[in-house]
This record gives C-alpha cells, structure tokens and sequence, in this order.
C-alpha cells in the first residue's frame, strides 16, 4: 500500500462550548462546595459533571436534595482516589502522558478558537429578521448539477420556459437538448452547510421555477428547481424567542466558520510538513488490517469506523513504534503515537477498504491532524496552556483518569474476596432460600471478642461446651439449654442460620461477628427442605457470586476511600448545596473542539458515595 505526501489544507473549524472556570480564595469562595487536601471542590465543578452527563436519579426532581450530595460526595471520592495516584506516582507511565498531552493540545487549540475565531462573533437585528424570514418555511428542490456554465445555464433557461410554458406545473420527464450530470430531489432548510446555494433556494418563491446558474464550491455547477414550498416543522414548534435563537446560532457559526477559514489560511499558508512514507505506511496497514479483521463490526451505515475506544488496541498494537516520526512540521515532529490520540476525537473512517480509496482517505487523515498539530502550537506560542479554562479542563479529565487508575490498582491487589466476606454478603439474599430449610446448633454468644477467643480456646483443650454455655453464654434462653438453640428457620435468623448451613456437623465454627456480639458454636442438626426444586445455598451462591463479589469489592473500595479522607483531609458545606441547580434531565453531552474534534463535555462520575458512611462509622468507633 503506497501513500502521497501530505500538502496543508483548509479545514472547516467546529463552534467550540465555553468551560466552567475555578480559581480564587477558597477562604472566602462562597461557592466552594468542598475541600479536599489542597484543592477545593466549587458549585461550577459539581453542575459541570451532572448537568451536562448522566447521573443516578437526577430525572427525579423529588430527590434533588440527595442526589446532589452524593453526586458531591461522588465527585471528592474521585479526588481523594487522584491524590492517592499521584502520591503513589501512578499515571506518570509514557502511555498516559500522550494522552494527556494530546488532551491538552486539543484543549489549547479550543482556546485559540474561542480567542481568535468565536470572540467578537454576533449577528446583527438585519440578519436575524433575514434569517427567521427564511427559518419559517422548508423547501423541496430538484439540484442538478451541470458539467459547465454553459450547461447550467441552457438547463436554467429550459426550465423557466418549460415552467411558465405548463403555467406553474411540475416539469417531468428530461429536457431537450439538456443533459445534467445528475439530478437529486432533496429536503431544504434554514442553516444547510452550502450557503452558496440557500439565498438563490430561498429567493425561488414560486414553485415550478428555476434558479440561474450558481456555482458551488461543494457540488460546482447547479441549477436549483423549486418543487415544493411549506412550512418548517422546526419553526413551528418554536415561538418567537426560541426561533430568533435558532436563527441567532445558525448567523454567529457561519460568521465563526467564514472567519475561521481565514484565520487558518493566515496560520497554515506560510507553514510546510512531510509525511514520513514507511511511519505513514505502518499506520495504513495496522488501520487497515482493524478493520478487515471483522468488517461487520467496524462497519458504520455506508462507512466503515475505527471508533475511539479502539484507540487503546491500536496503542498496544504500535507500542514499539509510537516514537516513530510521522510528521515533520515547524518547530518538531509528529509521532505516531501522537497523531493515535486525534483519533479520539475524530474518528478514522473509511467509504472502503479499496487501495486508492484508503490511501486517499489516509492521506487526509493525516493532513488533518497536521494541521491541528500547527494551530494547537500556536495556541502554546500564545501561552494558553496556561488559561484557567484550559487548565481547569485539563485538571478535571486528568483527576478522573487517575481515579480510575488507582481504583483499578487497588482493585487488583485485593485480589480475590475471602470465603468469611462472601458468607457475609450472601447472608443479605438468604430470604431468597426455601423456608424448609432449619439448624439446631449449641452456641456460646459474649459481648467480647477477647471472651469469645478464650472460650474457643478452653473448648480445643476439651471443655464440655454445654456446660461452659451455662456458666457464661449472654444468650440466655439457650444458655439454659446447654446453648442449645433447637431447630429454627434459617431465614428466620441468617446471620447464624445460613453459617451453620454451611459449616460441617460437630465442628467448632467461631468466634464470628453477630449483632451484638460474638458466636462460637458448632452444628448440632440440619433439615433440608423435599423436592428438587428447593433453591439450595449452593444454587443461590452461584446464581449470585458475581454480584456477590462486585459488592465485596465496592465495600472494600469504600473503607479505602474513607482512609483517604483521614489521610488526606476532606471538609464538605452541605448547606450550600441548597443553592445548586440541577438540569433534571438524564442525557450526554458532546462538545465540539474548535478548528475540529468532539469529545464528552465531562467525563461520567462514577456513583461513590458509600464511602461516607463508613468515614463516620470509622470516627463513631473511635475511643
């Protein structure tokens, strides 16, 4: 597979959204939500995550209240787990740092579009009233695009004759003496990319007409036919205000695109880059044999797609070369590794995996990302790394990034759950077990784990267990007995009834934590319940092991979470909570990346409240 060299190009610029802000003295921020070890966790930053993304019960406007706590709660989680990253130097890897890298580029040059393109960008009364006059009405059209001027224009002439000859009919049929290179029945309204072709689509406002020549810099020569002429659905079901902000959006991005374009020419018009030909072929072939490998999978309506998830794939395929030069442009090379991470955010896609096609698509790709390479360098030669906006954006993705990292590391090397831990967990679904099922065991219960150590001592070295229960068990109406509980339903009372369902007959099982105390006792009898169909503990265990161990981990993660609350220091104002405005809608936003790109608005806050709970049990148990 051969590739071109790559020669700079215009590329249309995206609106960019603008990002919340922090900065200040939390001291005297009242806005500041929480502090967590040095950093300060603000109203801007808590919206940010759950108005824009979704969040558990945030569609519930009765829950309001709590779902902004622990969203809040959530989201210090998420910091604690980022300092204990970073502490630990974990997200420092080569891998990471592209990532980030990249992230910040991107972000830069969103700011250097917002700086240089969108800033100073309105649209005037005259055009608004322009624009709503044709927001109101959608059209139907015949576009035929000609070979020539000539062409077109004889099309034209045809068509305006053949019109007024019919008296407003539609024309049918060809044209004599006209031969267009096609011809499409197309849907118009207000605000289509080609505005080269809106005014005169617009200006036909008798059907069964037909425009002069226009020429198109996407389609070249056209003629437009006006079949139709109704209302716009859109516009109808707007007022007034939401349609003059329609119109207002649709004014101020094609003046930001128009200006865009000519701030891009000033910028990459006197700058040059070359492709290396063997990095370029790596890249094509690794891309290429993704997508060939299982064509169903990648394959996206009429387009086939390297999404950014896969990203990561391409990464571990590459990892040997993405020091490899790709481009070289003014002020230091493109690796490969670094043009992988635009692929994030415009995906690599492809009409087919034909040599030429792919190779053309390729070359594009390529140039694409050498050109936002060049304006994001123009971004840093103008400091904007260093914008509260950028760095903001930036602090929030990496904190997040690390959060995950460290939980992932912590998850790893808690290994497996313990037999004790998942008995424990499993004891919560033991209502789930058929009723037939009873024990009868002999126990000795004490308030003390101390006592109940002692007691299981005496008891290897061969006391009577009947007769130690009498003299010291608290349980007492067992004590009576010798300890003897007689026969009881297990889900009557789990917490030992399900232990001694597991536990072998005769043996001594214990000291395990009961409420309210500590239990040593051994099996004295089991009943299990007749019929096949009885759901036994065994079936119940592994119908429910993995949600079992999820549950384990999550509990385990939370205690960690807790201790990094001591370690760290956390102090939250939950009273002003009551000032924060939730957007009550569950949805993802995307946010375009100016001069080309989307992304996630915010990242997804993980739900990470219930280490608050165990914050205050750890304090509550202190002496």
């Amino acid at each position: 597979m051969r590739f071109q060299g790559i020669v700079l190009g215009i590329l249309l610029p995206a609106m960019a959204c603008a990002s919340p802000r922090t900065g200040g003295d939390p001291d005297t921020r009242p806005d500041t939500l929480a502090e967590v070890g040095s950093g300060v966790i603000t109203a801007a930053d808590l919206t940010e995550r759950i108005d824009l993304m979704p969040f558990p019960g945030k569609d519930r406007p009765s829950e309001s209240d709590s779902v902004k706590a622990r969203a809040l709660e959530s989201l210090v989680a998420e910091r604690l787990l980022a300092e204990e990253a970073t502490v630990r130097g974990i997200g420092f890897d080569s891998v990471t740092a592209l990532r980030l890298d990249a992230l910040e580029r991107a972000f830069v040059r969103d700011e250097l579009y917002k700086k240089e393109v969108s800033a100073g960008v309105h649209a005037s009364d005259a055009e608004i009233h322009s624009g709503l006059k044709k927001y109101l009405f959608q059209l139907r059209l015949v576009i035929f695009r000609c070979p020539s001027e000539e062409s077109a224009r004889a099309l034209s002439v045809s068509l305006e004759r053949a019109g007024s000859d019919t008296l407003g009919a539609p024309v049918s049929g060809p044209l004599p003496g006209v031969r267009p290179t096609s011809a499409d029945t197309v849907i118009m309204n207000y605000g289509v990319t080609d505005e080269s072709i809106e005014g005169p689509a617009y200006a036909l406002d008798v059907p069964h007409r037909a425009s002069p020549p226009i020429l198109s810099p996407m389609l070249g020569w056209t003629v437009l036919y006006l079949v139709d002429r109704g209302l716009n659905p859109a516009a109808s079901a707007q007022n007034l205000t939401e349609r003059m902000i329609t119109v207002k959006n649709t004014v101020e991005r094609r003046k930001a695109r128009a200006k865009g374009i000519r701030y891009m020419a000033s910028v990459l018009d006197p700058r040059k880059a070359e492709a290396d030909r063997g990095t370029l072929e790596l890249l094509g072939k690794t891309l290429h044999a993704l997508i060939a490998s299982d064509t169903a999978a990648h394959r996206s309506g009429d387009r086939f797609i390297v999404t950014p998830g896969e990203v990561d794939n391409l990464e571990e395929t590459l990892r040997g070369d993405l020091s490899r030069v790709l481009v070289t442009v003014q002020g230091g090379a493109l690796t490969l590794g670094q043009a992988l991470q635009s692929f994030r955010l415009e995906p690599f896609t492809t009409p087919s995996l034909g040599r030429r096609t792919f190779a053309y698509i390729l070359n594009e790709s390529v140039k694409r990302i050498a050109r936002e390479e060049i304006l994001a360098r123009e971004g840093y030669g103008m400091n904007l790394q260093s914008s509260p906006a950028v760095t903001h954006d930036v602090s929030t993705w990496r904190n997040n990034w690390l959060a995950h990292m460290m939980e992932a590391g912590f998850t790893r090397s808690a290994g497996e759950p313990t037999e004790e831990e998942e008995t424990r967990e499993l004891i919560g679904y033991a209502h789930l077990l058929s009723p037939g099922y009873e024990v009868n065991v002999r126990e000795i219960f004490t308030d003390s784990l101390r006592k109940a150590e002692r007691y299981a001592e005496i008891l290897r070295n061969g006391a009577d267990m009947a007769a130690l229960a009498r003299s010291v068990s608290t349980r007492k109406g067992w004590a009576e007995r010798g300890g003897e509980s007689e026969y009881f339903h297990v889900r009557s009372f789990p917490e030992l009834g399900l232990r001694a369902l597991l536990a072998d007959s005769g043996a001594l099982v214990g000291p395990v934590s009961l409420t309210g105390g500590y239990s040593l006792f051994r099996v004295l009898g089991k009943r299990l319940p007749a019929g096949d169909s009885a759901v036994t503990v065994d079936s119940l265990r592994r119908a429910l092991q993995d949600d079992i161990r999820s549950e384990i981990r999550r509990k385990n993660l939370d205690r960690f979470i807790a201790g990094l609350a001591e370690k760290f220091g956390v102090h939250m104002y939950a009273e002003r909570l009551k000032g924060v405005s939730l957007f009550s809608h569950n949805m993802f936003t995307r946010r375009l990346i100016g001069f080309g790109g989307m992304m996630n608005a915010a990242p997804l806050l993980e739900p990470q409240w219930g280490w608050v709970s165990e914050y205050v049990r750890a304090h509550d148990q202190a002496p």
